[in-house]
């Protein structure tokens, strides 16, 4: 128990980086990894000792299923503490510089490029987690992390389970990325991460203003316990090409005959997506921009009071990197209305898509 307390003694606390109902996590320097996350868990969160012995049990198995699952793509666990007075469980992990997914998809500034980059890595991290018979459950923006190299590698393994029967497992993680038959039917499977990472996919691609936006042509629905639930039919930002729209789609199938069959399948189609123009999109309340830099000029698009709202419109532009010298390129024409614009514009960024 010494050790165990001059070893907690010796970490020194950095920053906080999240909190949930009954923990937090921080940023540590640790004597030796260096920056690590740690979640901590607190007795005085609890109401009854049964509830904290069930939780430090829990989060016992979540360390032990990271100290089984070590993988380039996933979040390296380093040790398990407890304080002396037993009033707090620690959970040391690998420190991603990164943060989450989520802050990305929160900045509403989208890159296909990095999303693709970075589901791919997810998808990886997941096909091992797979072949080693587990299942994570809970994929997510919030839960892919990010490290300052760009690497992405999953984390956040409290739902990680192998307690499998017939190849199921009982559902758990957040309902808006839940497959149609873990809503119906409350089992969760290897092809239910498969469209985890497909929800996920498409959020990256779309930012969250797109991505939980209510309106026309709006991407979820709710169902009828609250729960908010992918559409069938999904309507990409206008940017997104083809192909990429068909691996996304095929990753969230509602029918599970129909989807991706397996984590191997998924990071093969997602390797084989074809490269874009790297455009920055940035997605805001009232209008959405597009910028691309070609050599000293860049290009400029921006689609003002999307999706049929008053005074809708778009345009495309060049200009030097002054943001002076514009020569136009294309323009909506007067009185289109929102779904003509929408084509228009799928028209133009597919007429600058990098050839084969």
């Amino acid at each position: 128990m010494d050790a165990t307390f001059n070893y907690v003694a010796s970490l020194t606390l950095l920053e906080p980086i999240g909190e949930g109902v009954f923990g937090e996590v921080h940023r540590y320097s640790d004597p030796v990894h260096g920056d690590v996350a740690v979640k901590r868990f607190f007795r005085s969160k609890f109401g009854s000792e049964e509830a904290w012995v069930e939780a430090c049990a829990a989060a016992l198995k979540e360390a032990r299923n990271l100290k089984a699952l070590e993988h380039d793509n996933v979040v390296k666990f380093h040790q398990v503490l407890r304080t002396p007075d037993a009033d707090e469980f620690l959970i040391v992990m690998e420190y991603c510089e990164g943060k989450s997914a989520r802050q990305l998809t929160g900045a509403n500034v989208v890159s296909l490029p990095r999303a693709k980059a970075i589901i791919r890595d997810t998808a990886i991290g997941l096909n091992y987690i797979h072949g080693n018979g587990y299942l994570h459950r809970d994929i997510k923006p919030d839960n892919i992390l990010l490290k300052a190299d760009g690497r992405a590698k999953l984390g956040d393994f409290g739902f990680v389970t192998d307690d499998l029967q017939f190849g199921f497992a009982t559902p758990y993680g957040t309902a808006m990325y839940w497959a149609p038959e873990v809503l119906a039917e409350q089992a969760c499977s290897e092809l239910s991460d498969v469209y985890s990472l497909g929800v996920s996919f498409l959020n990256l691609v779309s930012g969250d203003q797109w991505f939980l936006r209510d309106g026309k042509g709006c991407l979820l629905a709710e169902g009828d316990n609250g729960d908010p639930y992918l559409k069938p039919k999904m309507l990409f930002l206008p940017h997104v090409p083809p192909a990429w729209r068909n691996t996304i789609a095929k990753l969230c199938r509602r029918e599970t005959m129909n989807r991706c069959q397996s984590l191997g399948a998924a990071v093969n189609s997602i390797a084989r997506l074809p490269a874009v123009e790297p455009w920055i999109c940035t997605i805001e309340e009232e209008v959405i921009r597009w910028e691309l830099v070609k050599g000293t000029r860049r290009v400029r698009v921006e689609w003002q009071s999307y999706l049929g709202r008053p005074g809708e419109h778009w345009s495309a532009w060049s200009e030097d990197m002054s943001g002076k010298g514009r020569r136009t390129i294309a323009v909506s024409h007067r009185g289109d209305k929102w779904k003509a614009i929408y084509t228009a514009l799928q028209s133009f960024f597919a007429s600058r898509a990098v050839k084969a």
